[in-house]
């Protein structure tokens, strides 16, 4: 019986890579998002919603009667400014953006889930950005802290039935990225100790891996080429 499998944000980036992927493997992908992506096959079942709207992303979740593993990547930049310039507003305004698709997804997912005769699997889309500071990155490094936390309590709440788990990646090649940078990406051969960013292919198999693995739940795999493993004390 093929398995059905969830991907938020399907319609660009890791989402959109995750679910042509997915459908090459035989499942039956569903994916949700803002937008409707024109390069996926036509086998894949896309649904037009808003994850931040509860209401919205209840109705979304009506349209399929299952499904045993799900992939949440929907989510945005976000703000970035400092802690003093940022106002209270522009920061719940990033966590609705970034936090609430997520936690949304989840929820409606570990209800859907219930019911299923076999364990089930989430997987969320952090940032390695959650365990490390950087300027400007207050509004959206801190939402992704807390999707990881997110992941970890229903880990928690939901064992053994539910396999709960976290991907934390640093730059990765996306059309989001590239945009940044006119079409380009530039060089990342000082910033990881791989020599260059992530790519869609790289966050997949990381995907594959915990699909395909009964034994973890309430882990965050960071992959940041390194970074997080190197320690440079600048002098002056």
């Amino acid at each position: 019986m093929p398995k059905f499998i969830l991907v938020t944000g399907h319609a660009s980036g890791i989402g959109n890579h995750a679910a042509a992927e997915f459908h090459k493997a035989g499942y039956k992908v569903i994916g949700i998002d803002k937008a409707i992506s024109n390069s996926l096959d036509a086998q894949i079942k896309q649904i037009k919603c808003d994850l931040s709207n509860y209401i919205e992303a209840e109705n979304a979740f009506k349209k399929f009667d299952r499904i045993d593993f799900a992939i949440n990547c929907a989510g945005v930049p976000g703000i970035r400014k400092t802690v003093a310039e940022i106002a209270s507003e522009e920061l719940i305004e990033s966590y609705k953006n970034i936090f609430l698709p997520a936690f949304n997804a989840c929820k409606l997912e570990i209800i859907k889930m219930k019911n299923n005769a076999t364990v089930s699997k989430i997987i969320n889309i952090a940032s390695s950005t959650a365990t490390v500071g950087g300027k400007n990155m207050v509004a959206y490094s801190s939402a992704k802290a807390a999707i990881v936390n997110l992941t970890k309590v229903c880990a928690v709440e939901n064992a053994p039935k539910i396999l709960v788990n976290s991907i934390s990646p640093a730059t990765i090649d996306t059309p989001m990225i590239r945009g940044k940078y006119a079409g380009r990406l530039p060089d990342y051969g000082e910033a990881y100790l791989t020599g260059n960013c992530g790519t869609v292919s790289d966050v997949w198999a990381a995907m594959n891996f915990i699909l395909n693995n009964n034994f973890m739940t309430g882990s965050d795999i960071v992959m940041d080429g390194g970074y997080s493993a190197s320690f440079s004390l600048k002098l002056k």
